[in-house]
């Protein structure tokens, strides 16, 4: 009932303004609603009525993620349909930052080459860690964004590529989710995603309690040092040595171990569900059921 409410507002605050862009409501179709395909047919036309690059830029890296989300669904086996939404995805974020340079357009551009990437293999995967890193750091370091979903993707490509032949580091990663969880949406989103991953990510690299504070100590004298934010959030675990204390605990990290914050990390992410479960959508639901499995696992 809440999100109809909400709904009806914001069309009838859109209604007298249907002939320019509303950024806010393609924004509110994709998170709030999770409405893809009204999305993208409210940003089609938008698209033709826009009348600056600046509008066009901003529609068509939206349009970039819808396109991107959409193609998430596809069936894993179906790889021809999901090279060809990725590639759709690429080209409009392209498109984008070709029009106008912006942390967004190079986000979502960065994002639909890791996919393309993952899509065609390990190897092919590989190849475009260094191009879609460059991008993100882009996002952070030349504009300054601070975003979330861009700290999102540094902790995967940290944490997932190897060290040695490629830049994975899985201290980074934990340092860089760190940072996405900090810097999230907590109003139109659970972000039960991110909580899942730093969770998985804490419970992998397993340090004890002693080890967390020597190790943030360490880090905190790095963090001071750096300036340019993609290196300094290499060290944000750290930012207050082992006193550092993360917003959903009582403790800090130097009192805990990994796999302590890890169940405790995932204790609040069904806390969040639960308390806002009425507005849950299916993608939230089936994040929860990952989050509570893996709970029951671990402790």
């Amino acid at each position: 009932m809440r999100k109809t409410v909400l709904f009806i507002m914001l069309l009838c605050l859109t209604l007298p303004l249907m002939a320019a862009f509303n950024p806010e409501y393609s924004d509110y179709l994709f998170y709030n609603m999770q409405d893809l395909d009204g999305d993208m047919a409210y940003l089609e036309d938008a698209l033709e009525a826009a009348s600056s690059d600046e509008e066009r830029a901003a529609i068509l890296w939206r349009q970039a993620r819808a396109v991107l989300t959409m193609t998430d669904d596809i069936d894993e086996d179906d790889k021809d349909a999901r090279l060809e939404g990725y590639g759709r995805a690429q080209d409009l974020a392209q498109a984008s930052v070709d029009l106008v340079e912006g942390p967004d357009g190079y986000h979502w551009l960065s994002s639909a080459i890791g996919r393309i990437g993952q899509v065609n293999g390990p190897l092919n995967s590989l190849s475009k860690a260094k191009p879609m890193r460059e991008l993100v750091e882009k996002v952070q370091n030349d504009f300054n964004a601070d975003m979330s979903d861009a700290w999102y993707v540094l902790g995967l490509l940290y944490n997932q590529l190897p060290g040695g032949i490629s830049f994975g580091d899985d201290d980074y990663a934990i340092s860089y989710m760190r940072r996405c969880v900090d810097t999230q949406d907590n109003v139109n989103r659970m972000n039960l995603t991110n909580y899942l991953e730093l969770a998985q990510q804490l419970y992998d690299r397993n340090w004890s309690a002693s080890k967390r504070a020597k190790e943030a100590d360490k880090m905190q004298e790095d963090y001071n040092a750096e300036s340019v934010p993609t290196e300094k959030m290499k060290y944000y675990e750290g930012r207050d040595g082992r006193n550092t204390k993360p917003f959903y605990s009582t403790v800090t990290i130097g009192e805990m171990s990994d796999r302590q914050e890890a169940a405790m990390l995932l204790q609040y992410a069904m806390a969040v569900y639960d308390t806002r479960q009425a507005s849950a959508h299916p993608s939230d639901t089936e994040r929860y059921n990952e989050i509570k499995a893996f709970y029951e696992d671990i402790t």
